[in-house]
C-alpha cells in the first residue's frame, strides 16, 4: 500500500496525540506539525479585532478560565476556536497532499466532519479515543500545572470533564463517518499505540 502524504492524528486534550504523532513521524520519516503551534503562530500575526474567535482565550489565566466557566462553555469555546483555525489547517493539508513533503498533523483542531469532506486520496486520518479513566489518570499526573491554584480540584475536575465530553463527541462523529478509531487504554504505552496506528493504516505491509 502506498503511504499517504498526509496523516492526521486527532483526539481530545491529553489523549496522547502529540507523543504518538512525533513517534509515528520518526518511524515514517515525515515532518510533524501541531495545530496548537499553528494557532499560536496565527495569533502572533493577527489581532482580536481581525480574528476574534482565534483570540478567544488570549489574556486569560487558564486556571481561572476553567474555574469560573461551566464545562458546556469550555467545550463551546474550544469548538469556536477549532472552527476558526480550520481554514489554515486545511491549507496545510492540501499543500502537503498535493505538492510538498509528507507530514503528520496532530491536534484537537482536527474535526472528523471537516476531514471527511476533504476527499483526498493522499490524506489518511486516525482518531485517538479513550475512557474517562485515561483522562483522569493523565490529568493527575500533570501535577505542576494542575496544582498551582487554590481551587485545584475544581480545575482538575473541569479539565477532565471537558476532555471526556470532547472525546465522546469525537468518537461519535468519527464512528458515524467510518473514520478509523484507535482506542487508548489506561496501560497503553506510546510505542504500542504507534504500532497499532501503523497496523490500522498499512496492515503488515510495513
Amino acid at each position: 500500500m502506498e503511504k499517504p502524504k498526509v496523516i492526521l492524528i486527532g483526539g481530545a486534550p491529553l489523549v496522547g496525540k502529540t507523543t504518538v504523532a512525533r513517534k509515528l513521524a520518526a518511524r515514517l520519516e515525515y515532518s510533524c506539525l501541531s495545530t496548537d503551534d499553528l494557532i499560536q503562530a496565527i495569533i502572533a500575526l493577527t489581532t482580536e479585532q481581525s480574528h476574534p474567535h482565534l483570540h478567544l482565550l488570549e489574556h486569560k489565566d487558564d486556571r481561572q478560565y476553567f474555574i469560573t466557566h461551566s464545562v458546556a462553555r469550555l467545550v463551546a469555546d474550544a469548538q469556536i476556536r477549532n472552527q476558526a483555525v480550520w481554514p489554515a489547517v486545511k491549507k496545510i493539508i492540501m499543500n502537503h497532499g498535493r505538492y510538498t513533503t509528507p507530514i503528520i498533523v496532530e491536534g484537537w483542531a482536527l474535526m472528523p466532519e471537516k476531514v471527511a469532506q476533504l476527499e483526498m486520496g493522499q490524506v489518511a486520518s486516525l482518531w485517538l479515543v479513550a475512557s474517562p479513566q485515561v483522562f483522569e489518570q493523565r490529568v493527575r499526573q500533570e501535577s505542576e500545572f494542575f496544582r498551582s491554584t487554590a481551587m485545584e480540584e475544581v480545575f482538575i475536575r473541569k479539565f477532565i470533564d471537558r476532555s471526556t465530553i470532547c472525546n465522546d463527541n469525537l468518537r461519535k462523529a468519527a464512528g458515524a463517518l467510518n473514520l478509523p478509531l484507535v482506542e487508548v487504554a489506561p496501560q497503553s504505552g506510546a510505542d504500542e499505540i504507534v504500532d497499532f496506528c501503523l497496523e490500522r493504516m498499512f496492515g503488515n505491509e510495513l
